[in-house]
């Protein structure tokens, strides 16, 4: 399953509709009802996530390849990538082992991350995006028949909570005039 724009997109979030931080009880349980299915095997789920957004995107894969010489395959098995995959699948955990509870703790929380993923070279805004699509995407195929339209709209609305506050993030360390002279390593 690729990313492909024939999908039906995501809703963005712009600045003039605002989506509300509280998620509804049929939406937390179609999101922690799947995730167990997701996370059994979550290098593997993690990967074919990556492969997908790779597969869309190869400018993100370049992103990854210090070593442009490494293959692919060698790419999606290295300690550092499987590293990266492992915080990604840690982060989606932490935040929704915390969608009962007060959500301004997680929304500082994305917002850090937003602003850190600002700090990598290449890193575009409307990566979010990508991310989003290859999510459903990747989720729709690991969790099979059980991705009912249901389910589907819960991950939407969870998505868009997430990169809503990764954006903010991302764009406020460009707006600060201190970072503008730092370094991105």
């Amino acid at each position: 399953m690729g990313c492909d724009n024939s999908k039906r997109d995501i809703v963005e979030e712009d600045e003039e509709h605002c989506y509300a931080d509280e998620f509804s009880e049929h939406q937390i349980d179609s999101i922690k009802s799947t995730w167990p299915i997701l996370s059994r095997d979550r290098q593997k789920t993690g990967v074919d996530f990556f492969r997908n957004i790779f597969n869309a995107e190869p400018v993100v894969k370049a992103m990854f390849k210090k070593d442009r010489t490494i293959s692919d395959e060698e790419l999606l098995s290295s300690p550092e990538f499987l590293k990266h995959v492992d915080n990604f699948m840690s982060a989606l955990d932490n935040v929704i082992e915390k969608l009962e509870s007060d959500t301004t703790e997680t929304q500082h929380y994305l917002i850090v991350l937003g602003a850190k993923h600002a700090t990598f070279q290449g890193f575009n805004e409307e990566f979010f995006t990508l991310y989003s699509k290859c999510m459903i995407d990747t989720w729709e195929s690991v969790i099979g028949e059980e991705f009912i339209q249901e389910v589907k709209e819960g991950w939407e609305m969870f998505l868009m909570f997430i990169t809503r506050y990764m954006r903010q993030g991302f764009v406020m360390y460009f707006q600060d005039p201190k970072t503008e002279d730092e370094t991105i390593v």
